[in-house]
């Protein structure tokens, strides 16, 4: 898995684990159209032919966050039809079935960025989201936020790798 943040300082959300009401709520902390990108080694073949359908023409290059087996990446073009679409999807798909990982990001800037997406692990959403959006999609879903910085990050991992 890559460790490379997309952003350096913003917020972390604890505890998503329903893709449907996720993309329901998305466009509440997102502005559209923004561009999405799901990777993941068990992508149903349903959700892999609707990104196919929605793929973006200009990319961010995102480091991987699976080595093996080799993941399947789609890089779309979110509007609030795209989102409504897959939360009607995200009603027949476990999480997996959709992404394993899940970046947003406009230009080229990081918007978002989730390895072990729907797992309950925390979703990194760049500081240029204000927090009023942050608290409204929050509250939506049920779940806490804090601020994060990268900087805290390393150094926790640095602190527990020398009581190793």
């Amino acid at each position: 898995m890559s460790t490379e943040p997309l952003f350096d300082n913003g917020w972390e959300l604890l505890g998503i684990t329903s893709a449907k009401k996720f993309f329901s709520v998305l466009p509440e902390i997102l502005a559209l159209p923004v561009n999405l990108c799901f990777e993941g080694t068990s992508i149903s073949p349903d959700v892999q032919s609707f990104f196919a359908s929605h793929a973006a023409k200009q990319i961010l290059q995102i480091a991987p966050g699976t080595i093996w087996p080799k993941p399947s990446v789609f890089h779309v073009r979110a509007t609030e039809q795209f989102l409504r679409q897959l939360a009607a999807l995200a009603e027949r798909h476990v999480g997996p079935e959709i992404c394993d990982h899940f970046h947003a990001y406009d230009d080229n800037q990081g918007l978002m960025q989730w390895y072990d997406a729907f797992s309950g692990d925390p979703l990194l959403v760049d500081e240029s989201v204000g927090e009023m959006k942050v608290q409204t999609f929050c509250r939506k879903l049920g779940v806490p936020y804090a601020r994060w910085r990268a900087a805290d990050k390393a150094a926790t991992h640095t602190q527990q790798a020398d009581k190793s």
